[in-house]
């Protein structure tokens, strides 16, 4: 007697990051992102302001040029995720930011100015 086969069902898994501690720590200050169709691709890099000598330079030359620290790609659904993990450590940041700058607004329950 033959089975029917059997439709695979989806499923959905929490994913946990493990003990990052032992990963390199780079500082960026400028970030690239194009996209195609179904990803991003994002580059971060660094880029050190001029000394005085090289400030008519760079604007002579309209430009700075930042030094590529890291490139990956990113697809669609993870980007959507990622921006609103970002967006809300953004307002939590900046949340708490404001209350250390003023700790009279504290008192006043947050009010953004």
């Amino acid at each position: 007697m033959n089975q029917p086969e059997l439709e695979p069902t989806p499923v959905t898994l929490d994913v946990r990051f493990a003990d990052a501690s032992n990963l390199p720590l780079q500082h960026v200050n400028v970030v690239s992102i194009r996209f195609a169709k179904d990803e991003f691709f994002i580059t971060l890099g660094v880029v050190i302001p001029p000394d005085p000598p090289e400030i008519a330079a760079a604007q002579q030359a309209g430009y700075l040029e930042a030094q590529p620290v890291f490139r990956f790609a990113m697809s669609r659904d993870t980007m959507e995720k990622f921006l609103a993990i970002a967006a809300g450590q953004y307002d939590q940041q900046t949340k708490l930011t404001d209350q250390l700058n003023d700790p009279d607004d504290k008192k006043r329950g947050g009010k953004r100015k």
